[in-house]
C-alpha cells in the first residue's frame, strides 16, 4: 500500500512540477524587468483598432470611449460586428468607428471574425493594427506607449492587461489570474527574451506582420497567432507602460465556460506546436513548447498538494518535503504576481476561495479536454449578465 501511495504521489506530483518550475523561473526574470530605453526617433504611427464584439451592446460604449479619448487624430477605430442580434453596431457608429456587419450565415467564431477585420481593414491606410476585445478600457498614453515601442524595432506588442476591479469574489480571481498572465509572466519573458504571448486585447501588430499570418484556430486564437510568429522568429514585446483592464464575467457559470475555451485552446495549440517548436532548438521556442506542456497554475497547486498529502500518508518525508516546496514556489509565484499587479487588500483576502477553485479548475481541464475531443468549433460568446449600460 505504501509503494502505490508513493508512485500515485510522485506521478501527481511530477505533473505540478512542470508548472511550478517554469513558473518559478519566470517570476524570478519578472523581478529584473526594466522597460526598455526610448528610442531617439519616434516616427508617427497610423493606428488602426480592431474591435471584434458579438452582442456587446452593454459595454462597447465605454471601450470606444477610452479609445478615442486617447487616440491621435490620424488613428482609426473599425469595429467588427460579428453576427450580432442587438445594437452593437449602431452603437459604434454613433460612437465614430467604421462598422464591418458580419450576417448570421457567416462562419461562427472568434478567428473568423478577426481575420475578415483584418481582409476588410487592407484597403485602409495605417502602419500598425492594435486588437482590443469590446470590454476593455485602455489608459491615457496607451497609443504613444506603444507607438515608442514599435520603435525600438519591435514588430509586434502585447500591452500589460489586467482584470478590471470589482467587488465579487469571483472578480479577485480575476485579478490574481490576471497578474500572472498579464503581468508577471511577460515581464519575466521579455527579461529572457522569451515569446511574450500574445493576449487577444492589448495586442498591436506591424502592417507586415498583419499581412504575412492570419487568425486560425477555435479557441485561444490568439495563442495559436503567437506560436506562428515565435516558428517565424518573431518575438512579440512586453508594453508595460500601455495598460488596460477588460471586464470580468458575472458568473462562475460564465467563468467556467470562458476558461475552458481557454484551456481547450491551449490543449489544441499543444497538439499542433510542441514538435514543431522542439525542432527550432532556440529558447523561445523551447519555453513555449514547455508552456503547452505544463498543467495551468491551479491544477498544478492541486497535484501538488495531493503529491505533499499523499508522500505524508504514505510516511515518505522526502517525496512530501520535495513537493511541499514546489508548492510554496508557486505560492511566491502568486505573491510576486500580486505584488507587480499593485493588487488591493480584498484580493488578497479573496483567496481564501483558493481551497474551492483548485478543485473547480481541475474540472475545466476534463471539460476542455472533453470538448476538444468532440472537436468543438464555435465556443459562443461571453455572456454580459449584471452589466448596467
Amino acid at each position: 500500500m505504501r509503494f502505490v501511495l508513493v508512485g500515485l504521489a510522485v506521478v501527481s506530483g511530477l505533473a505540478g512540477a512542470i508548472t511550478a518550475l517554469h513558473l518559478g523561473m519566470l517570476a524570478l526574470a519578472s523581478l529584473f524587468y526594466r522597460v526598455p530605453g526610448r528610442a531617439r526617433d519616434v516616427p508617427p504611427v497610423t493606428f488602426l483598432v480592431l474591435v471584434p464584439a458579438h452582442d456587446e451592446e452593454l459595454v462597447i460604449g465605454r471601450t470606444l470611449d477610452a479609445l478615442f479619448a486617447d487616440a491621435r487624430q490620424r488613428d482609426k477605430v473599425l469595429v467588427v460586428a460579428d453576427r450580432c442580434t442587438d445594437a452593437t453596431a449602431d452603437i459604434a457608429r454613433s460612437k465614430g468607428a467604421e462598422v464591418l456587419e458580419r450576417h448570421p450565415g457567416d462562419e461562427p467564431g472568434r478567428a473568423p471574425a478577426r481575420q475578415d477585420g483584418v481582409r476588410h481593414s487592407m484597403a485602409m491606410e495605417w502602419d500598425a493594427m492594435v486588437m482590443i476585445d469590446a470590454d476593455s478600457i485602455i489608459e491615457p498614453g496607451f497609443f504613444n506607449s506603444c507607438e515608442a515601442a514599435l520603435a525600438t524595432g519591435a514588430e509586434a506588442l502585447q500591452a500589460r492587461s489586467e482584470a478590471a476591479i470589482g467587488h465579487k469574489i469571483l472578480d479577485h480571481t480575476a485579478v490574481a489570474s490576471f497578474a500572472l498572465q498579464g503581468v508577471t509572466m511577460p515581464r519575466g519573458r521579455d527579461r529572457l527574451g522569451l515569446l511574450v504571448r500574445l493576449r487577444g486585447t492589448g495586442m498591436v501588430l506591424s502592417r507586415r506582420v498583419v499581412s504575412g499570418f492570419r487568425f486560425r484556430a477555435p479557441a485561444s486564437e490568439d495563442l495559436w497567432y503567437s506560436l506562428d510568429l515565435c516558428l517565424a522568429g518573431i518575438r512579440p514585446r512586453h508594453v508595460e507602460s500601455a495598460r488596460l483592464r477588460s471586464l470580468n464575467v458575472g458568473s462562475w457559470k460564465a467563468a467556467g465556460n470562458q476558461r475552458v475555451r481557454y484551456e481547450a485552446g491551449r490543449m489544441s495549440a499543444a497538439r499542433e506546436f510542441v514538435r514543431p517548436l522542439l525542432r527550432r532548438h532556440d529558447k523561445a521556442a523551447l519555453e513555449a513548447a514547455w508552456f503547452l506542456l505544463s498543467p495551468p497554475y491551479a491544477v498544478a497547486a492541486f497535484a501538488l498538494a495531493v503529491a505533499t498529502g499523499l508522500g505524508l500518508l504514505a510516511g515518505a518525508t522526502t517525496v512530501a518535503l520535495v513537493f511541499g516546496v514546489l508548492l510554496v514556489v508557486l505560492a511566491l509565484v502568486l505573491f510576486v504576481g500580486l505584488l507587480q499587479a499593485r493588487a488591493s487588500w480584498k484580493t488578497w483576502l479573496g483567496l481564501a476561495v483558493a481551497p474551492w477553485y483548485l478543485p473547480w479548475k481541475a474540472a475545466i481541464q476534463v471539460r476542455a479536454l472533453l470538448s476538444v475531443q468532440r472537436k468543438v468549433e464555435d465556443y459562443g460568446a461571453t455572456p454580459r449578465e449584471g452589466v448596467v449600460k
